[in-house]
């Protein structure tokens, strides 16, 4: 099988690499196996060697840094066809005829990727060729913990602060959700999506969520821009690593009166991406509600049945004998005493504060003090109560 990499910036010829062994320096001087012509790179910049079943790449100390499509490496990294690796002014990218799946599994997956049986026989083909990721598909099935760091790479503090909320299935991304998170600045989101899109464990992507109006609103009270919903399509269209699996994309949600008008899936990107072919990416709203999703045993909810539609100022407060109340008290102080959660109106959305009950309340299981809901997130009280935020078209 044969391995090379592809001269991208500067044009030149290939450089093809010995077959499953050996190791090679890149520089610009003496001690290197290839010497390239650039005074941006070190003398000996990287080293590309053979190991455990894979070409790995190991900056050598250089001042300027080592990047596979786009991301700083810090220690040794295993390339895959079609990684784009970049020191000093040179571009190179890693090509292969040897596949790293058996196209028939690979295809069966992108076709249905809930079959367990074929995420069997992924794993297995992986773990025969000593590819770590087969280990982490078998770990995933059997219930056994995953490190989603090493695999994650760039992504990880946005997913650790709650940035990025990920839906895993057997190790890899199903759904993905970028958001705002209250105290931190706005994710770059057109950074963060480009990562997710680039990363192994996310090329059978089946959903992806970006609040677009948060995340690119200036000021708090800054009215959510319809164009941005073109001009993100446009840049999702143009990236190179879509999944053939995605069949969910959103951008999030306006509230405006009166609402219940949708933006489509531009039809650049529907050519791209048959399944989302007349599917609504962007939803403008004239409200949102909570509906009941679980009750306590023991408990018992005052002011709503299945659901309840939230205006500014709706709160849940607690109650004596296990009774939570939700309900509306117009004119009551954010902070006030006896209004310890509380539903507002802002930027187009609805934010929560836990207030007085932080740590009593929890959406998608975090605790923080302010949430930005999107649809579809759950939130939990006193883990008695359990309600899913849902538009009201």
């Amino acid at each position: 099988m044969r391995t090379w990499l592809e001269r991208v910036e500067p044009p030149g010829e290939e450089l093809s690499l010995p077959e499953r062994s050996g190791r090679i320096v890149l520089g610009r001087g003496v001690g290197s196996t290839v010497i390239f012509d650039d005074l941006k790179m070190a003398r000996q910049h990287v080293e590309l060697a053979w190991s455990e079943g894979f070409w790995r790449l190991r900056d050598l100390g250089s001042a300027g840094g080592t990047f596979v499509n786009s991301e700083r490496i810090t220690d040794r990294r295993a390339l895959f066809a079609g990684d784009v690796l970049q020191f000093g002014g040179t571009r190179l990218r890693f090509r292969t005829d040897e596949a790293s799946e058996e196209p028939a599994t690979f295809e069966a997956l992108e076709r249905d990727s809930s079959d367990e049986m074929h995420w069997r026989v992924y794993a297995d083909e992986l773990q025969e060729r000593g590819d770590p990721l087969g280990e982490r598909i078998a770990r995933s099935m059997a219930n056994q913990r995953v490190d989603h760091m090493p695999w994650l790479r760039g992504l990880w503090d946005a997913f650790v602060s709650g940035e990025l909320e990920i839906e895993w299935k057997y190790g890899f991304v199903q759904r993905a959700v970028l958001r705002t998170i209250a105290g931190r600045m706005p994710l770059n989101w057109r950074t963060a999506i480009t990562q997710l899109l680039n990363l192994r464990v996310a090329r059978f992507l089946r959903g992806v969520t970006i609040d677009l109006p948060r995340l690119t609103a200036s000021r708090l009270d800054a009215a959510p821009n319809i164009e941005h919903v073109q001009v993100a399509q446009r840049f999702l269209t143009n990236l190179p690593s879509l999944p053939a699996t995605l069949e969910k994309l959103n951008f999030g949600y306006e509230i405006i009166e009166p609402g219940g008008t949708e933006v489509a899936v531009a039809p650049a990107l529907g050519l791209l991406l048959p399944k989302l072919r007349e599917t609504p990416v962007f939803h403008r709203a004239n409200g949102m509600k909570l509906r009941v999703l679980h009750v306590e045993k023991g408990t018992r909810l005052s002011g709503i049945e299945e659901s309840r539609v939230l205006t500014r100022g709706t709160r849940i407060r607690r109650g004596e004998k296990g009774v939570l109340f939700i309900e509306a008290t117009p004119g009551i102080p954010l902070m006030a005493e006896g209004n310890p959660c509380y539903f507002g109106l802002l930027n187009g959305g609805v934010q929560l504060t836990a207030g007085r009950m932080r740590g009593e309340v929890r959406v998608n299981q975090r605790i923080d003090p302010t949430y930005e809901l999107l649809p579809g997130d759950v939130i939990d009280v006193q883990g008695s109560a359990r309600f899913r935020v849902e538009l009201v078209p």
